[in-house]
């Protein structure tokens, strides 16, 4: 048991840095004012960087900062609220309303980008599912699973308590649907294990003003 602790505790405390890319206006054209996202995972958080926003989150913590770059101004978001967030700049018919969640079915081993992972299909309907790809190549980390949870929640409400059944760390994410067949929303750039901008990249820099709202930020 003594030795089980000690390896489970070694590799909880290995670095890693998961480069992943995203293009939600593939699929959702009302976030196109954010381009292409690149997500950074790290051991004690999570960070984004869009077209003209910049963001960040801590493990632990119960807010997103947003940051323009461009304006040198941030705020603070609650992850509770990114879900609501979603819904308003979508619209009334941005969301997804379905009555029934998706079926998970069994996972399937296989590979992404050379890391071990997992695929588990929530499926829809015989001509409509999504495919996410996991792996357990490093510990979960909480702040991605909350966002996430999140960001599934404000486009498909339903969709989202399917996807808290799925575990590992996300590295492919793809739709097929009748209209976007064989869609990546989100995919694997690089995976290392090293994490030497980690502390950089989680901080919010000098010369930041904060402001009174959200949407004082999205100003370019």
């Amino acid at each position: 048991m003594a030795a089980l602790f000690v390896s489970s505790s070694a590799f909880a405390a290995q670095p890693y840095h998961i480069e992943l890319e995203a293009d939600p206006a593939l699929a959702f054209p009302y976030l196109r004012i954010f381009g292409t996202v690149e997500i950074h995972v790290y051991p004690s958080g999570v960070r984004t960087e869009a077209l003209w926003l910049n963001a960040f989150s801590k493990n632990g913590t119960p807010a997103v900062t947003v940051a323009n770059p461009l304006t040198r101004t941030y705020s603070e978001v609650p992850v509770s609220e990114i879900a609501a967030i979603l819904a308003k700049l979508a619209g009334a018919g941005g969301i997804e309303r379905e009555t029934a969640p998706p079926t998970v079915e069994k996972p399937m081993a296989g590979k992404v980008g050379g890391v071990s992972a997992m695929r588990y299909r929530l499926r829809f309907g015989p001509q409509a599912w999504v495919d996410v790809w996991t792996t357990h190549a490093i510990p979960e980390n909480p702040q991605l699973r909350a966002i996430i949870d999140q960001l599934i929640a404000g486009i498909s409400p339903p969709t989202a308590a399917a996807a808290r059944t799925i575990e590992g760390t996300p590295l492919y994410v793809e739709l097929n649907f009748r209209r976007f067949k064989k869609v990546p929303l989100v995919r694997l750039k690089k995976l290392t294990h090293t994490s030497d901008d980690e502390k950089d990249a989680l901080e919010l820099g000098p010369l930041y003003m904060r402001t009174g709202g959200l949407e004082k930020v999205f100003e370019k």
